[in-house]
């Protein structure tokens, strides 16, 4: 007798050790980025800066005959192993629309208003600076927050953060990774070609089917994914958008709910005692194998796709693809330069201002807002302090912020003041929150 397996169930919500799980992973791979950044700023401002600089403009590629395809290490990294990177960005988003802190109106009102405010205050502080100069379209550069080095600096304090707002600094940051997506694909994108934007969206429609169609394995949608990618990459739209279009067509839904597989499982275990024969060897009874390979199969089904892929993505966009990143883009040159001077230009000075001060007043003011016209209610266990100290890790910028400065400028000059200014400022956003949160946790915990 076998049990029906139901054609879509709704995805389990995601259980309080799977969030310390997430923000463990984000600590480490804080760490591990951290060092990184730390090697790429060694190597440009040594001797060996030269050679390090042309190791990320080989060029790689493949060839069949006459035709080929080819670009440097560097893009290589930017253009393709960080959709990978925003796949999992939009794994996360789409969970969080789901079933998380994204999920249900009140829950998300509070992170979501807090985060249009600290893109908004840092993109006008930035233009006020900017507007109409050389480095005008760099205004998207202060409006992101890096989720790992934001909870990587607030899990220095431990238990003594509530965890209310950790859930809300993490919220924040999963909006500010969508207007940062949203960013990207509406104001830094090439001259369009409408053919191979065709040929994206016609794949796009594909994955949909698949999606329809309750195709299970991930294997299909990565092929189509592959495909996708490359005809964005061509299409003038930045190739990483792929990235989230991918996410979004994963199926969210399991074949199977956990109870119709235990009941499933206990007469799969009946057969398998009922063929037991003392004394046989496991070669022997092929019977039984095929029981047990049964319930595997059955226990692979009892979780979304999505689920799957983002478990077996996240590890390598944390330790593999964000490290290659750091080493290829922060290697700014510090040793030739004088700060006075960087911070005499419009881009850096907009870029600084923007995350220590643009971020935090409004995050704070957003939040304030939203609480005064009873719109949302603070996290439990938090105060304006809290919130303050929060505001100001969002001026941690890195990964994003960076990512974005290659897009704005073509001039490498700029792209060296925009990265050393987001560095500088993150440093600065990072000590300053941690402080202002000790302070308050102390008086917590008294």
């Amino acid at each position: 007798m076998s049990t029906t397996i139901p054609r879509k169930l709704s995805m389990p919500k995601r259980m309080p050790e799977d969030f310390g799980r997430f923000l463990s992973t984000e600590v480490v791979g804080a760490i591990v980025l951290l060092a990184a950044t730390v090697i790429a700023l060694v190597f440009a401002n040594s001797p060996l800066h030269v050679a390090y600089e042309a190791f990320w403009e080989t060029s790689v590629g493949i060839a069949i005959g006459d035709h080929g395809f080819s670009m440097p290490l560097v893009d290589l990294v930017n253009d393709a192993l960080m959709a990978l990177f925003f796949l999992v960005v939009g794994l996360e988003i789409k969970r969080e629309i789901l079933v998380g802190e994204l999920s249900a109106r009140r829950k998300a009102a509070l992170p979501l208003l807090a985060a249009i405010g600290g893109m908004a205050v840092p993109a006008l502080v930035y233009l006020a600076l900017n507007y109409g100069g050389a480095g005008e379209s760099g205004w998207g550069i202060p409006m992101a927050t890096d989720i790992a080095f934001a909870v990587g600096v607030m899990a220095l304090l431990g238990s003594r953060v509530p965890q209310g707002l950790k859930v809300f600094l993490v919220s924040l940051a999963i909006v500010d990774d969508i207007g940062a997506i949203l960013i990207i694909a509406v104001a830094y994108t090439a001259d369009l070609s409408v053919l191979w934007l065709a040929f994206a969206v016609l794949l796009l429609v594909a994955l949909v089917l698949l999606n329809r169609l309750s195709v299970d394995h991930p294997a299909p949608y990565l092929i189509v994914g592959v495909l996708m990618w490359f005809c964005v990459l061509l299409s003038g739209v930045h190739s990483t958008i792929a990235g989230v279009m991918l996410a979004f067509a994963i199926p969210s839904t399991a074949k199977l709910d956990p109870l119709s597989f235990a009941r499933q499982t206990r007469e799969d275990c009946s057969e398998i005692e009922s063929h037991h024969v003392r004394g046989e060897h496991v070669l022997e009874n092929d019977r039984q194998q095929i029981v047990a390979r049964r319930i595997r199969r059955a226990a692979h089904h009892t979780s979304a796709p999505l689920q799957r892929l983002e478990f077996a993505l996240h590890p390598w966009t944390t330790f593999l693809v964000l490290p290659l990143f750091a080493l290829a883009n922060a290697g700014v040159r510090f040793v030739d330069a004088s700060l006075t001077d960087l911070f005499a230009t419009p881009i850096a000075l907009g870029v600084t201002l923007g995350l220590l001060l643009g971020k935090p007043f409004g995050i704070v003011l957003a939040t304030w807002l939203a609480e005064r016209f009873h719109l949302v209610e603070l996290p439990s266990g938090t105060g304006w302090r809290h919130i303050i100290g929060a505001g100001i890790l969002g001026g941690i910028g890195f990964t994003m912020s960076i990512f974005i400065s290659g897009l704005a400028f073509s001039d490498a000059s700029q792209v060296n003041e925009a990265k050393a200014a987001i560095m500088i400022a993150s440093v600065v956003a990072g000590y300053a929150g941690y402080l202002v949160l000790r302070s308050v946790c102390k008086d917590r915990a008294r």
